[in-house]
């Protein structure tokens, strides 16, 4: 009897043994950490890549996409992050939530995509020059002065573009009820009709006109943040002649940036702004995963490769190079956007004169994406200075932009 109770417990010592070395071997599960986020993260969370990444430092994420608006203003169904693309519905969701940690692991400045024959009828009109680095600049205030007068692009100073036939010299953006993107249009333009200052309240009479021109003369609303590239790349230069789009869609080796036209052109518009991805904590399992992507260097180099720029300039000038893209290594130009309120206010006008113009209302746009499955995608002076009033503050190069203190300049 001894003999067999003997041989029983060493069985069971053996089987513990086996089950410890497997679990050793296969480590323990990884943690699963749900956020919401901005759609043009979707492709970086997808990526196979950043999935083994972050299941290797012991966390599984999931995420489902909302415009940064929406994740502003909404319960988040128990998420543990939010995830928006601007400094407005950052801070509106740090009040929402009552919360005060955030973490910016990457940024994006807005750009336009264009075609080279595009660029060169807007150089012969004295609104667009190309630059030593192969990139090029847009005037936004001359080019607004262009819709202004309602130009077509076969009519443009210079020679024009005939390729677009009779349509308005306009840039097409996404729907701006969602989307974070055409909000950023939306603070650009808003900055030049208020005389070069950053709003203080939303503009109105004949500003907010033209401003709402600018969009519903776009024609019907995109269905979703990724629409408008996706036909700038497959359909050319005289369906979508200049595109507002964030600097990864076109710097990125992975995710949307890989579907680019021949001869794609990119402009930095003068001025711009930066679309600061903030990831703001719910939980410590996603406070933990907003290190990560701060901190970590794989990640960071990732982040580089789908085009973001990261606090180490170097990730981002190595990826461009890679992909051979010529992109602006100081983004020099740059105004804050208005205050989350003062942004809320434009949007609501915009909303009534779509809805006036007898558009359709948008569809939320919200997606469950797993750690796997695919998703909708939706800078610093050279010497140190502010190039605007508004602009944002001074930084070392490379580093990503602060949120200003709320003046009366640029709040």
């Amino acid at each position: 009897m001894r003999r067999i109770t003997a041989l029983v417990v060493s069985g069971l010592l053996v089987a513990g043994v086996l089950a410890a070395v497997v679990w050793n071997l296969a480590g323990p599960e990884p943690r699963r950490v749900t956020g919401v986020i901005g759609s043009e993260k979707a492709p970086f969370f997808a990526d196979p890549d950043v999935v083994a990444r972050l299941a290797d430092l012991g966390y599984e994420v999931e995420v489902r996409t909302r415009g940064s608006r929406s994740i502003a203003r909404s319960d988040l169904d128990g998420a543990d992050f939010g995830f928006p693309g601007s400094d407005p519905s950052a801070e509106a969701f740090q009040r929402e939530h009552g919360t005060e940690r955030e973490y910016r692991p990457f940024y994006s400045p807005m750009v336009v995509l264009s075609h080279r024959p595009v660029a060169e009828a807007l150089r012969g009109a004295g609104v667009a020059s190309e630059e030593d680095d192969g990139t090029w600049t847009i005037d936004m205030a001359a080019f607004l002065d262009l819709t202004g007068d309602r130009a077509r692009w076969r009519d443009l100073p210079g020679g024009g573009y005939g390729g677009a036939g009779r349509s308005e010299v306009l840039i097409r953006t996404t729907d701006p009820r969602t989307s974070n993107s055409a909000a950023m249009y939306l603070a650009v333009v808003a900055y030049l009709l208020n005389g070069e200052q950053v709003p203080q309240e939303p503009l109105d009479g004949g500003d907010a006109e033209r401003i709402a021109r600018l969009y519903l003369a776009q024609g019907a609303p995109p269905e979703s943040s990724k629409q408008p590239f996706d036909q700038y790349a497959a359909l050319g230069a005289g369906h979508t002649p200049l595109l507002w789009a964030y600097e990864a869609q076109y710097a990125g080796t992975r995710g949307s940036g890989t579907g680019l036209p021949d001869g794609a052109v990119v402009m930095y518009p003068a001025p711009t702004t930066v679309s600061n991805h903030t990831l703001l904590p719910l939980t410590d399992a996603g406070d933990a995963v907003g290190r990560l992507l701060t901190e970590d260097p794989e990640l960071q180099r990732l982040a580089a490769e789908h085009g973001f720029r990261t606090a180490d300039a170097d990730l981002f000038a190595a990826a461009a190079e890679e992909a051979d893209r010529p992109v602006r290594a100081q983004v020099a130009d740059v105004v804050n956007a208005p205050a989350y309120e003062v942004v809320e206010g434009m949007l609501s006008g915009l909303e009534d004169a779509y809805a006036d113009g007898g558009m359709p209302a948008p569809a939320e746009e919200a997606s469950d994406t797993g750690g796997t499955d695919g998703g909708d995608p939706d800078a610093d002076d050279a010497d140190g200075g502010n190039p605007r009033d508004g602009a944002a503050p001074v930084r070392p190069p490379g580093a990503p932009p602060s949120r200003p203190a709320q003046t009366t300049e640029s709040a």
